[in-house]
């Protein structure tokens, strides 16, 4: 690694890390809103308590205020949003760099 690429390496595994978060959040959005029947409201209501116990973390915070957010029609927004992502490179990167050093990413790879 170097000493000039220890923190551009750090970096791109926590950003590998987040993908991995952010797949968790979406897939228990995913099941309460269609498994489950329940509202955006509802579904913030339940990441905003996650995040008082265990689970607190800033995207879990973030994700109860945006599913609390609504559109001017009174819609939830996030139900207006794109269900499709890119990506900048950096979790596919982590899941090479595992690969090479015989370490499993199960969650993003």
């Amino acid at each position: 690694l170097g000493e000039g690429g220890a923190g551009n390496y750090v970096k791109m595994v926590h950003n590998g890390i987040e993908y991995g978060d952010m797949q968790l959040i979406c897939e228990a959005y995913q099941l309460m809103h269609e498994g489950m029947g329940m509202s955006c409201d509802e579904i913030g209501d339940v990441f905003e308590e996650w995040n008082k116990g265990e689970l607190d973390s800033f995207l879990v915070e973030i994700t109860a205020d945006i599913l609390a957010y609504t559109d001017k029609d009174g819609t939830p927004l996030v139900e207006k949003i794109k269900d499709t992502a890119g990506q900048k490179g950096t979790g596919k990167w982590t899941a090479i760099s595992a690969l090479e050093y015989g370490m499993p990413v199960t969650l993003i790879g």
